[in-house]
């Protein structure tokens, strides 16, 4: 058994990456929103392929015969994109085609895997020294920095400005907004506080409320150290609550401790 690899030329073209990137609009009522999208030109690439076969030459009442399993036929970028493998299927060709070399199939695996990689090598030298490698890479970090920019000022305007005032060139479109800025910002900082402080003060109405409740039945016949007082049903409730209350309010999701150190608290105290 032995492997071949046949250079196969195909007469049709093929396509490869969008030679550039350009900027879409998309309006929505009176607002405009600037995105991107991939040019429909793209570049034009070699069209050859690998064919990759496996086969065993024997004699047969005196003539040359042989025997072949086909793995596959691979485009060239195929190997660049390392789609090129043996399957399952193709292992059970070759027990099927070749039932008494079954011990010999590693080895072929290892020759094919051999040729894979020296096709690789040589694939991979012309295709990182192409036009195409060197503008689609050069569009993938403008859209890797467009994408972080965008981000980032979400963050610091709130969503959709950015997407508003800059196309994917980073260029502006609507200078007006653009001049607006400062003032959206010191909208987005205000806003920022109002929500902070929402939050705090929901947080203490919610200490305050559990401060009150802790004091309705401390101060009743459920008082602390009495879990005599509590029935088996009324046990299997205080653990149910307990269980909700833990999983809503645990440190991990709310970072803060005080929380769950006033539930274990309570649950100390209900002697559940």
């Amino acid at each position: 058994m032995y492997v071949t690899v046949q250079k196969v030329y195909g007469k049709s073209k093929i396509q490869g990456y969008s030679k550039d990137v350009v900027t879409t609009r998309l309006q929505l009522g009176t607002t405009i929103r600037y995105g991107w999208t991939y040019s429909k030109e793209k570049f034009e690439r070699e069209n050859y392929s690998y064919k990759i076969t496996v086969k065993e030459s024997y004699r047969e009442n005196g003539k040359v015969k042989q025997k072949q399993v086909v793995m596959g036929t691979f485009h060239w970028f195929d190997f660049i994109d390392h789609y090129v493998y043996n399957d399952e299927y193709f292992y059970r060709k070759l027990v099927d085609i070749f039932p008494d070399k079954r011990g010999q199939i590693d080895n072929i695996y290892d020759k094919i895997d051999k040729k894979i990689q020296e096709i690789q090598s040589i694939e991979s030298k012309k295709w990182t020294s192409s036009q195409e490698y060197k503008v689609h890479n050069k569009h993938l970090e403008m859209i890797s920095n467009y994408e972080s920019k965008k981000k980032e000022c979400d963050e610091l305007w709130g969503e959709g400005y950015f997407e508003q005032i800059f196309d994917i060139h980073m260029k502006i479109m609507n200078q007006q907004l653009y001049e607006q800025i400062p003032q959206i910002r010191a909208k987005k900082i205000k806003e920022d506080k109002e929500k902070r402080e929402y939050e705090r003060r929901s947080y203490e109405e919610f200490q305050k409320n559990w401060d009150n409740f802790y004091k309705q039945y401390t101060s009743s016949s459920y008082s602390i150290g009495l879990s005599s007082n509590y029935s088996d049903k009324e046990k299997e409730y205080l653990k149910k609550f307990y269980r909700t209350l833990a999983i809503k309010y645990h440190p991990d999701v709310i970072g803060d401790n005080e929380p769950m150190q006033f539930l274990n608290k309570l649950k100390q105290s209900w002697g559940i």
